[in-house]
């Protein structure tokens, strides 16, 4: 089945998802076509025959953000104007594949395979990947070196440059990583025969002891609710009246909260472990508001991404930023500790917060409370946010 519309984003945007393969073509640029999967896929394509052969070349997939149409376009007429030529544009592209096949052993084709390995562990977080993404940008000048090209003298040169420019964190991290990819190169590819970071030192990282004072959160909830849109503050009020970990908040879905119980689930934290716990009065009104204007969205904070729920919270510290707040989503985190600590036993406290008690034997491994048992800690310990955010709530 095909059908010839006028191609705009929009319209591509908003095309129903079939039951069967659906086919469109554009009427300014006659052979452009945009197929359509039942499960929702798009992609860009071009037929035309060839010396009496029928040759259809994909563009790239549409996804709002991918292959946009105006990228589309300019790939049509390339692959076109090949096509008049006589020339297939696909079996170039598989000429060029096996050409680039000795790339194997590159520091980039290495990264990505040990992306998509899932690491040293086989399993990598989302956010942990794009996190190695913009760490692996400080070697991209590396990039087309073949690893065992990488030396130990580069490496150090690199890291005391990145530690310049981008401070010790950075450097630290971006090198940790490489290690990493050596280690993984090492084991499937048996080179190099040395890792070039072996040896290397790196800075001493001491904990940053930095918290939000009580007396500065009125400012933060009245700038926060000045900001555009309203997926900033409802996030950052989140974090500070459950102190979750900023990845497991953005990428909540709704399946994972019930309203009706008030309790949140989080299958998978940092310490390996679930998270299951009692939401506050409070927190259960601000979700249920928030539920009731997304109209059937799967994530609890979607956004436009690819991935379909905020990624970085870069906009909304911009925002704070501009109106004088330095609070980071991590401070956030440690002012519910700290506040939770000061009203809770140790052990419930590590519950909350998905950390691995420190206690005794028996907090570690015997004392395993249920949601209602925490529910009287998490509503106290929200009572005293409150008082010192101002903020009214209706739950009494």
């Amino acid at each position: 089945m095909s059908e010839r519309i006028r191609f705009t984003e929009k319209r591509i945007k908003n095309l129903p998802t079939p039951d069967s393969r659906v086919e469109y073509y554009d009427s300014t640029d006659r052979l452009l076509g945009l197929r359509v999967s039942p499960g929702g896929a798009k992609s860009f394509f071009v037929k035309k025959r060839v010396h009496g052969v029928l040759i259809r070349v994909t563009l790239g997939s549409w996804s709002g953000s991918v292959v946009s149409l105006v990228e589309a376009r300019k790939a049509y007429h390339e692959a076109l104007e090949q096509l008049r030529k006589g020339i297939n544009p696909n079996l170039d592209k598989k000429r060029r594949t096996i050409e680039n096949s000795d790339k194997r052993g590159t520091l980039a084709s290495v990264f990505a395979s040990y992306l998509e390995a899932g690491g040293t562990n086989g399993s990598i977080k989302a956010i942990t990947r794009r996190g190695y993404g913009y760490s692996f940008k400080h070697l991209a000048a590396w990039g087309t070196k073949r690893v065992e090209e990488v030396t130990p003298a580069m490496v150090e040169t690199r890291f005391k440059e990145l530690t310049s420019s981008s401070g010790a964190y950075t450097a630290n991290r971006t090198f940790g990583l490489l290690h990493s990819v050596m280690v993984y190169s090492m084991k499937t590819l048996k080179r190099p025969a040395v890792n070039p970071v072996g040896n290397l030192k790196f800075h001493k990282e001491s904990p940053r002891r930095v918290n939000v004072a009580p007396e500065t959160l009125p400012a933060f909830i009245a700038a926060l609710d000045s900001i555009k849109g309203d997926s900033g503050a409802d996030l950052y009020k989140l974090l500070l009246f459950t102190g979750l970990r900023k990845s497991n908040a953005m990428d909540l879905k709704w399946s994972a909260i019930d309203l009706d119980k008030k309790t949140l689930y989080v299958a998978v934290t940092k310490n390996g472990e679930p998270l299951y716990i009692p939401l506050s009065g409070f927190v259960t009104e601000l979700l249920q508001a928030r539920k009731n204007k997304m109209q059937g969205s799967l994530w609890v904070f979607p956004s436009h991404s690819r991935i379909g729920h905020v990624t970085n919270t870069s906009n909304f510290d911009r925002q704070l930023s501009e109106k004088g707040i330095k609070i980071s989503p991590h401070m956030l985190r440690k002012r519910y500790t700290t506040t939770a600590k000061l009203i809770c036993p140790g052990f419930v406290v590590d519950i909350l917060t998905s950390h691995v008690p420190t206690g005794s034997v028996t907090d570690k491994n015997y004392t395993i409370p249920s949601p209602e048992e925490l529910r009287p800690f998490a509503e106290q310990i929200t009572a005293e946010l409150l008082r010192m955010t101002g903020i009214e709530s209706g739950t009494g």
